[in-house]
Formats: structure tokens, sequence, C-alpha cells
């Protein structure tokens, strides 16, 4: 290509294994990818995998894990909301998945939930019906892999991420579609207590959250992403950055319903975030930004374009002092403080 009819340079994309820091090895074999089912997002399921799923669904301890996409519109989160009830299972719902709603199933909770052991090891489905992208939490993603539960991923642009290859089908379906089919042959809900636990664990752990942050006189990461959560109007919009924001969002935010939530994770990082709120209040609803300092610092030129228009915008930066997120990650403790403060707090 780069010395072909149209000469020139050849982007390269390279999925490395995280955590990026150490030595160079061998290139792992490659792996076929798993190619999304389905001739598109307008359609559903087939009568032939309508019926198998039914059937793996049926009667089994299951949750609903919603990424960012599982729901478009209030209509398409009723619909997971009503296979939900149906079946018993939790919805566990990321704060980008416009399912986090104020509806029994929701559970808000789960990054800390698959933290305590008692808890996780005596709650580990049997499937897993996964809408949309990835949920931002870590924690989530390693216990789903290591469940051993039949995952099934749904899209409607059949992008299901898969990065731990535990996806035993992609299926290029509209959301709200198939999972209005899979309630209408009716399979068998999970047993009572099923849903029961989780929604206990749900309000213990809301209520440790509360009285947690509610103890801090002094502002709070946490508690930042909880007001904005909670304080926008009816009808608002949230626009949360990558990295701490995003993840205090997924962590701590409790459901709320009139709200919707966007963010750039998974498409550019820190790169123009202050520029994708001022797009999304030029909808002309309530808005709101959390955003942390390298990422405002990094789209400040987007504060020009707010200027010159009359704008109902907040814009809440996080200053901890650079890449707060390392801190959390394995590069901590992989390198020397000098390195890693050069390389990933960027203070």
């Amino acid at each position: 290509r780069c010395c072909g009819e149209k000469p020139g340079p050849v982007h390269l994309n390279l999925a490395f294994r995280e955590p990026l820091v150490g030595v160079a090895g061998e290139l792992a074999p490659a792996r076929e990818p798993l190619e999304p089912v389905g001739s598109g997002a307008r359609w559903g399921l087939t009568d032939e995998r309508l019926a198998a799923l039914g059937k793996a669904l049926g009667g089994v301890s299951g949750l609903i894990v919603a990424g960012d996409r599982a729901a478009r519109c209030d209509q398409d989160a009723v619909a997971v909301h009503r296979l939900a009830a149906h079946l018993r299972w939790p919805v566990l719902a990321d704060a980008l998945s416009g399912c986090r709603r104020e509806l029994a199933a929701t559970v808000t909770t789960f990054d800390a939930l698959v933290r305590h052991e008692p808890f996780a090891g005596a709650h580990v489905p049997r499937v897993v019906l996964r809408l949309g992208g990835l949920p931002a939490s870590k924690e989530l993603s390693a216990w789903l892999a290591s469940s051993g539960a039949l995952q099934i991923g749904m899209d409607r642009f059949g992008m299901c991420p898969d990065p731990d290859g535990v996806l035993s089908e992609r299926l290029h379906v509209d959301i709200a579609t198939a999972v209005d089919q899979i309630r209408s042959v009716s399979p068998a809900p999970a047993p009572t207590s099923w849903m029961a636990s989780w929604s206990a664990a749900e309000a213990a752990a809301r209520s440790a959250i509360e009285r947690v942050t509610t103890a801090h006189t002094e502002a709070t990461e946490p508690g930042a992403a909880i007001d904005l959560a909670t304080m926008l109007s009816d009808g608002g919009v949230l626009v949360v950055s990558s990295s701490m924001p995003v993840r205090d969002l997924e962590w701590y935010a409790p459901a709320r319903d009139g709200l919707e939530v966007l963010a750039n994770r998974g498409a550019n990082g820190i790169d123009g975030v202050v520029s994708t709120a001022v797009g999304a209040a030029l909808g002309g609803a309530p808005t709101a930004l959390l955003v942390g300092d390298v990422a405002f610092l990094h789209d400040s030129n987007g504060l020009l374009g707010l200027m010159r228009r009359s704008l109902n915008l907040v814009i809440v930066v996080v200053d901890n002092d650079g890449g707060g997120i390392f801190s959390f990650l394995p590069q901590r403790v992989s390198l020397d403080d000098e390195r890693f403060e050069q390389l990933f707090g960027t203070p």
C-alpha cells in the first residue's frame, strides 16, 4: 500500500495487551474474529435463533449487562427492563447505557458488589446478555470472564467488544426489537430469590455510598459525579469525560430518570471533550460537563466556541493533579515514582 497506486503513509492498528508496560515478547497467534450474526440493525432475531435464545435464557439465573448504546431512547430502556422483569434478572446498567433508570431491576453498584468476594462468589450467573458496548468497570469484566457463563452480545451496529474472547455469539440486531421478541416467547423466569438478593445488595451498597460521601464536608470526585447526576433538571444532558469522571459516574451515581449521559469514551479519549459539551448544549437542554484537569486543558480552545454562544452549560473541572486514573492501574506499581509521574501522572 505504501508504494502502490496511491502511495503514502499506512495506518497500522495494533492492539496491545494492557497495562502497556513491561518487556516486549513474541506476537500471540492470530485468533479468527467472531463475525456478528444478522442482516442489519433494522432487523430482529430469526425464528430459529429466537427459539434457541428462549430455551437458553429460560429458568436460569442470569444478568443483563447494559453498556453504551444499549438504549437510545425511553422506549428502548423500557423494552430492556420489561424483559428483565419477565426473566427476574437484574440490569447491571452502566451510566452511558440509557438503562440506568429508577426501576426495580436496575443495579448501579455492580463494581463494588463484584469486588466483595462473598457476594461475587454466591452470585455467579449462568447466562449473561450483553447489550451494546463494555461498561468501564474492569472488575465486572474480569468477574464475567471467569464466570463460565454463556455470554451473548447484542448491538445495533454489530459492534460487540469482546477483549476476553467470552462471547458465544454476537447478534447484529436492534436491541429493543430483539428483547421484545425474546419476551414474546415467554422464557421461564429465574427463581424469585435471584432478583431479590441483587436488589437487597444494591440497596445496601447505595446506602453505604451515600453514608460515606455525605460524611465528607470537602469536595470529592465521587461527590461531584453524584451531584451532577442528581441535581441536573429533568431533560438535562450530562457530558462526562474519560478516565476518572466516567468511572466516578459508573461507580457512585444512582439511577436517574430524565437524564441523558454522553461521553467520548472509546472514541477519542481526552480529545475535544469541551467541544463535545458545547455541541451537546446547542440542543437547548440544561447541560453539564464533568471533566478532569488534563482533558480540560487538552481542549481549552473549545471555550472559544463557547464564548460566541449563549448556552446553558456548566463545566465542572476536577483538579486531581493530572492523570488520576493511572494511580488505580498497574502502571502505578510497574514503574518508579519519577518515571510514573513523567509518563502517566502528568501533574
